[in-house]
């Protein structure tokens, strides 16, 4: 009677985990391909925005340096702030298409959102606890921080105030966003996002007319900020694609140029919290024009069929854009106490920066590649497949 040799036995289940992650990291480490389905412009514009982000604190970190006490470029003054109102238009668009073009499945949907997002989040901000444990002054110019508010900023709960890891507010209105799609499509059903949408946006303008008026501080969780109009009109541009494909790609830059112009002349970027209307209105309405434009010209190219098959520069960016923000704060932080030992010529100086924004984008590309793409993978596995299975190893 023979018996099953030990190659052929049942992998027991540490076996069975270890080679599936052995297969999800070997899936993350081979090149991304461009999909049929996959929107480059989008990437391209995460990329642009994340850049717009480098550039204003990077000019931060360049005040440490002798002689540029103070310094803030044109640029950053009238523009760079609007950073984030590019990333909140874009999340509008990319969580209407996702909820929206394929079947919404809430396990599946909540699963996906979750790991692109909370791994990578707390990774570093579980890094920026340590800091603040081990000196409570090293918050990263957040301000001071009590266990309530720590805790918050782990949870990404909205706080009214900047949480540990500053750069996390971004992410708190995104939370917020994504619960209210989640919510909405779950329980009211995803053909009431766009009037929950424009409901949170009324109200939005409501709430700041009412603060201005009778000078009454209100604390909505960011339920009903103003960034919630930048989302919508990320939503609306999704829900009006075929209208705006006869817009072509010209007159939508056209507008966006003359949008950045009046934000530039007459917005102000706002405290934490007290977002303006114009710099909203302004600001969001000149990047939902620019990425209408961009779309409208990639979907030319895909009818004409001369869609790019390889990732160019700035897709690169834009996919490891989350990476790069996420990172950066630590590595300028660190760069930062560099630059107050230095004395250099003044030809030095520009050197410091321009090296800044390399070592920024190197940490950022390499954190994307061996921590992010892996944490990807495991969030597309964990949705496609019930049970554990084991992906296959290329040989």
């Amino acid at each position: 009677m023979s018996t099953a040799s030990p190659s052929s036995a049942s992998p027991t289940f540490w076996q069975a985990l270890s080679r599936a992650f052995s297969g999800l990291w070997t899936k993350a480490r081979q090149p991304s391909k461009v999909h049929h389905s996959e929107l480059l412009c989008v990437q391209r514009l995460r990329g642009f925005a994340v850049l717009m982000v480098l550039i204003v604190h990077i000019e931060d970190i360049a005040q440490r340096l002798p002689g540029w006490e103070g310094y803030h470029s044109t640029y950053s003054r009238l523009v760079g702030y609007s950073a984030p109102d590019m990333f909140f238009v874009i999340s509008g668009f990319i969580m209407s298409y996702i909820t929206f073009s394929v079947p919404f499945e809430p396990r599946r949907w909540l699963i996906s959102r979750f790991m692109r997002i909370y791994p990578m989040y707390a990774i570093f901000m579980l890094m920026s606890v340590g800091l603040w444990l081990h000196n409570p002054m090293m918050t990263m110019g957040s301000g001071q921080h009590g266990w309530d508010t720590v805790i918050a900023s782990l949870l990404m709960l909205p706080q009214d105030g900047l949480p540990l890891l500053f750069i996390g507010w971004t992410i708190e209105h995104e939370i917020v966003f994504y619960s209210t799609v989640f919510f909405t499509a779950t329980f009211l059903g995803r053909e009431r996002l766009f009037a929950v949408m424009l409901t949170l946006s009324g109200l939005a303008f409501v709430k700041w007319s009412y603060i201005q008026l009778t000078g009454t501080e209100v604390w909505d969780f960011h339920i009903a900020s103003l960034y919630m109009v930048q989302f919508c009109m990320g939503a609306m541009v999704f829900r009006g694609r075929q209208l705006l494909l006869r817009l072509g790609s010209v007159w939508p830059f056209v507008a966006a140029a003359l949008l950045i112009a009046a934000g530039a002349a007459w917005a102000e970027a706002g405290t934490m919290n007290h977002e303006q209307p114009l710099r909203v209105l302004f600001f969001g309405g000149a990047y939902s024009m620019i990425l209408t434009g961009m779309l409208n010209r990639e979907h030319v190219l895909r009818e004409h069929g001369r869609m790019p098959t390889h990732r160019d520069a700035w897709v690169w960016i834009g996919d490891a854009s989350y990476s790069i923000y996420l990172t950066h704060p630590f590595v300028l932080g660190s760069l930062g106490k560099v630059f107050m030992q230095l004395d250099p010529p003044w030809w030095g100086d520009y050197l410091c920066v321009i090296l800044a924004g390399v070592l920024v984008l190197t940490v950022g590309f390499a954190t994307h590649f061996l921590l992010e793409r892996p944490v990807i993978e495991m969030g597309k596995w964990m949705t496609r497949r019930p049970s554990l299975s084991l992906p296959k190893k290329d040989t």
